[in-house]
């Protein structure tokens, strides 16, 4: 029982700590985890035949949308519901018509987000809890915000050196008090 207690402990510890030292800010990660948890219920309510197959990254009021859907009526009808959630900015729709994604092929997007995440970790210059990395049927969307133009630049950089990527889309902002 203690055991669990510490993890939890830390885990809050370690969102609370990347949430500080995000450009984002504390109040900024909280507002898209909750903004996430909002859309994440709508979706789910859709009952979706493939609801596993689609990734929902939120970041300042912009919401990804990203995987495979079963056709275009469903498509249409998941982005206008997330369009219409209190507090959604902007929607990427990223959403392919197709089948579901293979557990093989979501395992090697897995995998091939973790290895995007470890070189952006030390890349110097790149303050890591400003973006998120998805792998969705090998396409690689980054999602974030920039400390500055400086930072946004070496990111774009360092992503379209990677020869490993097929496809990269860059969703990344700079604070407009900049």
């Amino acid at each position: 029982m203690l055991n669990s207690c510490t993890i939890v402990v830390s885990t809050a510890g370690s969102i609370v700590g990347n949430a500080t030292t995000s450009t984002r800010g504390f109040s900024g990660t909280i507002e898209d985890t909750y903004l996430m948890s909002k859309v994440v219920s709508k979706i789910t309510l859709m009952k979706l035949s493939n609801f596993s197959n689609i990734t929902v990254s939120v970041n300042n009021g912009k919401v990804l949308l990203a995987g495979n859907i079963e056709n275009q009526e469903k498509r249409l009808e998941l982005t206008k519901k997330v369009w219409w959630i209190d507090g959604v900015e902007e929607v990427y729709n990223e959403l392919e018509i197709g089948p579901p994604i293979s557990f093989s092929e979501k395992t090697e997007d897995f995998i091939f987000e973790a290895k995007i995440e470890k070189r952006l970790l030390f890349e110097p210059g790149i303050f890591t809890n400003n973006y998120s990395v998805d792998v969705v049927n090998g396409n690689v969307y980054v999602m974030g915000i920039s400390s500055d133009i400086e930072e946004k630049t070496k990111v774009e950089n360092f992503l379209n050196n990677m020869n490993d990527i097929k496809k990269l889309i860059l969703l990344v902002d700079i604070p407009k008090n900049i």
